[in-house]
């Protein structure tokens, strides 16, 4: 008798309290959906059916591939459901077929992170297999044994969409980084070609996220701008700003702690305890000036695209010498690919210097919840981020480490945790004393009880718009 687990909407809503809807991803068509979960230790690819108000899982699709299972895509051949999706089997990377009720396993041999194929069938016949990446959109034909790439756009690319219109032709959508920012771009294949790729944004926002609407026509986005999102059309307009230069000072005793609800310092089940920032500030007072302050700009729930696009703001607002980036465990719960979210991370470090600032990056600390899942993709995270620290001569803070090393007879660097998600306040007094051993090496804290000092730089405002 096949497995078959019965998934109630109701299932679906306390699942999303351990989860987030970000781990979830269910993708509908006609009657049948697709999931990936966490099962035992190893994620695996659910195919759902839906009869009435339930969903019944009529097969366990990665049930023979070791390793993790992740970023299923549905479509259909003919009537019948398939399913595309990654297998990262210690550094072995694969896309997995289901087609015709038979798998197919194609082994590539990418230097990056594989993450979200698509796929399509064009006017032809042809399956479109679409893949985003740091080095481009690539795309290839499905064959039997083999995958030949080509690139239709050369920089890095995530957040890839499709819809095939009433002409068979697809329209694709994707968040491009070219510049300095993430925009919206499109081109379309008619079974021949693709299209010259139109650039559909034009803004100092993170533009990520696009969706399309065929009937009536219309492209949707989230756009952050200044830490927050909105959500955008080609219908809609949002705010011109013109172009203005001002000077700013620069206090040089002061440290920006900027992140996520790790540097906000929230600690479960306990709302009253400090995190790590005023207990390093303490820390800086006592070794060094009580002139030193550090600012908790942390952001709970924030993902990098979100700090990237409010990070000038906060520097504007908050002048100082110092910035002390850690952010990128929600893009892990979201399964952004680790070279997306270091993309965003040597972004927040360039404008950080472009102000004349020191920025000290860190890396991410290990997940409790989910750790066989979760912490691999924290793990590929954070062996680039040295190299962002090492391309920009700027100091390196390992909290991964520092939490990893956390003595076995005091409970081990789980014991540091106060729930799923968060540090307790040992654990936040560990990141407190590894973030000080760090700025303890800076030259300028050699010496003890540093006058406050103020330099003047150029900062600019910039504008924001959405090509309509």
């Amino acid at each position: 008798m096949p497995f078959i687990l019965r998934i109630f909407f109701v299932f679906f809503l306390s699942i999303l309290s351990l989860f987030s809807a970000e781990n979830l991803e269910v993708k509908e068509n006609k009657r049948f959906a697709v999931i990936d979960i966490p099962v035992n230790g190893k994620n695996e690819i659910f195919l759902l059916e839906k009869r009435g108000e339930e969903y019944i899982a009529i097969k366990n699709l990665s049930k023979g591939f070791a390793g993790f299972n992740y970023d299923p895509y549905l479509f259909f051949q003919k009537s019948s459901p398939s399913v595309i999706w990654v297998n990262r089997n210690r550094d072995v990377q694969s896309l997995i077929l289901y087609l015709d009720e038979k798998f197919r396993q194609y082994f590539l041999n990418f230097p990056f992170e594989l993450s979200k194929p698509l796929i399509e069938r064009d006017r032809k016949g042809r399956l479109l297999l679409l893949l985003p990446s740091p080095n481009g959109v690539f795309y290839s034909f499905v064959k039997e044994n083999n995958l030949i790439f080509n690139k239709v756009f050369p920089f890095p690319s995530y957040f890839l969409c499709e819809k095939k219109d009433e002409w068979n032709i697809i329209w694709i959508l994707w968040s491009g980084f070219e510049g300095g920012d993430w925009e919206i771009y499109l081109t379309k294949w008619d079974g021949e070609t693709f299209s010259p790729v139109e650039r559909l944004t034009d803004n100092d926002a993170q533009d990520i996220e696009p969706s399309i609407s065929l009937d009536p026509f219309n492209i949707f986005w989230k756009s952050y701008k200044n830490g927050k999102f909105y959500l955008e059309s080609l219908n809609g307009f949002s705010e011109k700003r013109n172009l203005d230069i001002e000077l700013f000072e620069m206090d040089f005793n002061s440290f920006i702690a900027f992140g996520d609800s790790i540097t906000y310092g929230m600690v479960d089940y306990k709302p009253e305890a400090e995190g790590y920032v005023p207990r390093l500030e303490r820390l800086l007072k006592e070794e060094f000036s009580e002139k030193v302050k550090v600012l908790n700009r942390g952001i709970p729930g924030e993902e990098t695209p979100g700090g990237l696009s409010r990070i000038r703001s906060v520097i504007e607002s908050d002048p100082s010498r110092y910035i002390l980036i850690m952010e990128g465990t929600n893009d892990v719960t979201r399964g952004y690919p680790a070279w997306f979210t270091a993309k965003n991370l040597e972004e927040m470090v360039k404008i950080s210097i472009s102000y004349g600032m020191k920025p000290l990056i860190a890396n991410l600390i290990p997940k409790t919840s989910f750790a066989e899942y979760l912490n691999w993709r924290i793990e590929e995270v954070n062996k680039l981020i040295p190299k962002i620290a090492e391309n920009h001569k700027i100091p390196f803070v390992d909290h991964y480490n520092a939490f990893m090393s956390y003595p076995e007879e005091k409970g081990g660097w789980r014991a540091l945790y106060s729930g799923h998600n968060h540090p307790n306040e040992e654990g936040y007094q560990l990141m407190a004393e590894t973030w000080f051993k760090a700025i303890s090496k800076l030259p300028r804290f050699k010496e003890k009880d540093q006058p406050i000092e103020y330099e003047k730089f150029r900062k600019i405002k910039h504008k924001f718009g959405v090509l309509r």
